[in-house]
């Protein structure tokens, strides 16, 4: 167990205001969000997004970052890539970018990355042209191997974007309005998960720390989730696949995918999990408690970004001792609810997870000497507790009956030792 970690959260409530207050204050912000329009060249985005500048200490920093933390997992293949090849070829119209002034003259892609990347990648002969609908001729040509007039018919196209400067104004470093212009982009297609709208506009140590801890081998067995490399889907659909599913669908190194993992991927839950882990040892400090687990989740990592370089170490080391601890336990099973077709059981993660950070180094250690005598208590406690431990036992006071349940597992397994 790590040392004292030092957790100010600081988590407060709103006051209510009164009208004159609330006039007040509309009247000193007035219309914060500030933004521009440009068009861009289609042939002039590769050399805009490759471009670069020396910041302070001779490092190469992109002007535009079309990869920051905050983008969702989700790919394109190489049909849906050629169909907006097509679109433009046909001047078909095609949505706007959205990007971010993070400071003057330099930005980040909020929203529009996949059709930037297409671009890309098509203007550096990236991929071949496939699934056409009205130009199936064009199957197989490149940029460069495209007839002439047609390569110039593209090259006069434009992408259009709307820009969110930097004069909008700031609250908390930016991140509400950000959050707010975000969620808002995103309302109109694939229904964004709670996570990846927090990586949107809540970037920094913890934040980084939860996708670090996401991808350890422990953590992506239990959940059954696929390595970054291996991520690639063709249609946004496929967020809409069924869930409940358990076969397993794939292998990535030594590690079995299964249907929940690879959507728990690419929503990036896998990500939240970790997330969970350290901000519900702090529920009672949220007067909603799991009513509303998105808020509290939004308000731990805005604050938790801020914690001392000392604590986010010793989250690192909490989380990687528990997590491994439980594979040592369980292997890719340890989060299983018994006779259930799911991989992996939030619930039992929460409770399993927050009952093994109660203990000492030293009792985790005396418990793996003898790994299957915690099995077959784990194995009892969920029998015993059939109903907590399934279904959607989801409130407040369910989640510390459990956490109170594992607790008293683990320790009089150590105590019959």
């Amino acid at each position: 167990m790590p040392g004292e970690l030092i957790e100010d959260l600081s988590i407060s409530k709103p006051n209510p205001q009164t009208d004159a207050e609330l006039n007040k204050r509309y009247s000193q912000e007035g219309v914060r969000i500030v933004t521009e329009q440009a068009r861009y060249p289609l042939n002039q985005i590769l050399s805009m997004f490759t471009d670069t500048y020396e910041d302070e200490t001779g490092n190469r920093i992109p002007k535009y970052k079309r990869d920051p933390e905050y983008q969702r997992r989700h790919r394109w293949d190489e049909g849906r890539k050629s169909r907006l090849i097509e679109s433009f070829l046909m001047n078909v119209p095609v949505p706007p970018v959205f990007l971010y002034e993070y400071a003057l003259a330099r930005f980040e892609v909020m929203d529009g990355r996949q059709r930037l990347t297409a671009l890309m990648e098509f203007y550096s002969d990236g991929f071949p042209l496939s699934e056409l609908q009205h130009w199936p001729e064009l199957h197989g040509r490149t940029y460069s191997t495209l007839p002439a007039l047609i390569r110039d018919g593209i090259d006069r196209r434009y992408l259009s974007s709307i820009i969110l400067l930097n004069e909008t104004g700031d609250i908390e470093n930016g991140a509400p309005l950000k959050k707010l212009v975000f969620e808002r982009l995103n309302s109109g297609g694939v229904r964004l998960s709670g996570q990846e709208t927090r990586n949107a506009v809540y970037d920094g140590p913890l934040n980084e720390l939860c996708l670090e801890l996401s991808s350890v081998p422990a953590m992506r067995a239990v959940l059954g989730t696929p390595a970054e490399q291996d991520d690639k889907f063709s249609d946004d659909d496929t967020r809409e696949n069924n869930e409940s599913s358990e076969l397993e669908t794939s292998t990535s190194g030594d590690i079995s995918v299964t249907n929940q993992g690879r959507v728990m991927f690419e929503k990036m839950e896998d990500v939240e999990m970790v997330l969970r882990f350290f901000a519900l040892r702090h529920l009672d400090k949220f007067s909603q408690g799991l009513n509303r687990i998105s808020d509290f989740l939004d308000e731990f990592l805005n604050k938790a970004n801020r914690f001392p370089e000392a604590t986010i170490k010793g989250y690192r080391d909490l989380f990687l001792s528990n997590i491994n601890f439980w594979y040592e336990i369980n292997g890719p099973t340890a989060f299983q609810v018994p006779n259930s077709n799911r991989h992996f059981s939030k619930i039992a993660y929460d409770a399993l997870m927050y009952a093994s950070s109660t203990l000492s180094e030293d009792q985790r250690a005396s418990l793996l000497r003898s790994p299957e005598r915690l099995r077959a208590a784990i194995a009892e406690m969920h029998s015993a507790h059939k109903l907590a431990f399934g279904g959607r036992q989801t409130n407040t006071n369910q989640a510390r009956d459990r956490n109170r349940i594992a607790v008293e597992t683990l320790r009089s397994t150590l105590q019959e030792r």
